[in-house]
C-alpha cells in the first residue's frame, strides 16, 4: 500500500520529553504541535507519557494545557485498553528498562509501525534495538528555543 496524494501521513507517537514541554506551557512546542496537526499529521498521546509529563508540573494548568493539546483535531489518545495491553507494556518495560512512561510511547510506536516524537534522541538511540521490529524516532531541536 503506497502513500498517493492525499494520504494522511503516519503518525507521530508523542514521548514524555515532548508533553512535558506542553504541560510547562512552552510556546514553541505547542506552536509546533498545532502546526504538525494543521497539516495533517496525526499526533497520539499515550496516557502514559502524559501521566509521566504530569509528574514534573502538578495541577491545574499544566492538566489543562495536556488536554487542550490532545483535543487538536488529528490527535488520538493511546490508553491501556485491557490487561493483555498491561501485560505487553510490561514486557516492553522489562526487555528496554525504560519507565513506564517511555515505555508506554515505545510500546505504541511499536505496535503501530510509526516513529516517536521526541526532544531526547539520545534517550531513543540506546533503545532503538531493544524491542523485535526496531524504533523509529524523530529528534526536535527544542522549539522554544532562540
Amino acid at each position: 500500500m503506497s502513500d498517493g496524494p492525499g494520504a494522511a501521513p503516519p503518525p507521530y507517537v508523542l514521548d514524555v520529553s515532548i508533553l512535558a514541554e506542553v504541560a510547562r506551557g512552552d510556546r514553541g512546542t505547542m506552536l509546533f504541535l498545532q502546526e504538525l496537526d494543521s497539516r495533517g499529521r496525526p499526533l497520539v498521546f499515550p496516557a502514559l507519557a502524559v501521566t509521566g509529563a504530569s509528574l514534573d508540573m502538578p495541577g491545574g494548568a499544566a492538566a489543562d494545557l495536556l488536554e487542550g493539546a490532545s483535543r487538536l483535531p488529528n490527535a488520538m489518545t493511546a490508553p491501556v485498553r485491557d490487561a493483555g495491553q498491561a501485560v505487553m507494556l510490561a514486557a516492553v518495560i522489562a526487555r528496554t528498562g525504560l519507565d513506564p512512561w517511555d515505555a508506554h510511547a515505545a510500546a505504541v510506536a511499536d505496535a503501530s509501525v510509526c516513529a516517536i516524537l521526541t526532544l531526547d534522541g539520545a534517550k531513543w538511540r540506546g533503545h532503538a534495538h531493544d524491542l523485535d521490529e526496531q524504533l523509529h524516532f524523530v529528534e526536535i531541536a527544542d522549539p522554544g528555543e532562540d
